[in-house]
């Protein structure tokens, strides 16, 4: 375990203790669980975004077929067109990541204004989000890359570490305590009789414990489990 925990400087957030402490888990479906059961979800592109972004690429990797025919993909022929079609992408990327930037910040700065003891689980997003290494014989086999790849645009479009690291900094400013704690096992780890099987994942979403036949959303017993340790 690791404790991050600052009560020297005045706080700008907020002064009244509460008395309550929370657990959070990160996940890829919804953003935070807390162990309280509550869900908080950072707002993500909407479709009409993804529809337009994408046919931006489309007519980007058509401009760029034309730019290689007249002078070869190192010699990018900066057209008008192609610079226009680079700033709209540039726009929707930016305004999905400023809605992102404010949720974050206003999700943190509540979360430390609730609660005195803040836990989450000591996770590496960089880690975990390596490519798989290719495995090979005669020829390369499958590696699980394109799932793997869906999962690592998940957790970095969920902004772990940004979530983490201002919680660190408002803790700080607020006196309070954050505590990184040890994740092995905690999603599949029974939080009402403490008994961990990989069975008792019924499904990304549920949680049902094979020994007693507690069920539960598998985010929000992770969560649970996250204080307790």
């Amino acid at each position: 375990e690791r404790t991050l925990a600052f009560t020297n400087e005045p706080s700008p957030i907020r002064r009244n203790t509460t008395g309550k402490q929370t657990g959070i888990d990160r996940g890829c479906v919804h953003t935070l669980a807390l162990s309280n059961g509550t869900m908080l979800d950072m707002p993500q592109p909407s479709e009409r975004e993804k529809r337009e972004y994408l046919r931006l690429q489309r007519k980007l990797a058509r401009q760029d077929t034309t730019n290689s025919r007249r002078g070869g993909k190192t010699a990018k022929f900066q057209s008008k067109r192609r610079k226009l079609t680079l700033k709209r992408m540039s726009s929707i990327r930016r305004h999905i990541n400023n809605r992102k930037d404010d949720w974050v910040a206003k999700t943190t700065t509540r979360l430390v204004e609730d609660y005195d003891l803040i836990a989450l689980e000591a996770l590496n997003p960089r880690q975990m989000t390596r490519k798989p290494k290719p495995k090979h014989k005669v020829r390369y086999l499958r590696n699980g890359s394109a799932a793997k790849a869906g999962l690592n645009r998940s957790i970095l479009g969920n902004r772990w570490t940004d979530i983490l690291n201002k919680l660190e900094y408002k803790t700080r400013l607020a006196g309070t305590q954050l505590i990184l704690v040890n994740p092995a096992y905690t999603s599949q780890t029974c939080n009402r009789c403490g008994h961990v099987a990989k069975e008792n994942r019924e499904s990304q979403a549920v949680f049902q414990c094979v020994n007693c036949g507690f069920k539960d959303n598998a985010d929000i017993n992770a969560a649970k489990n996250i204080p307790d340790r």
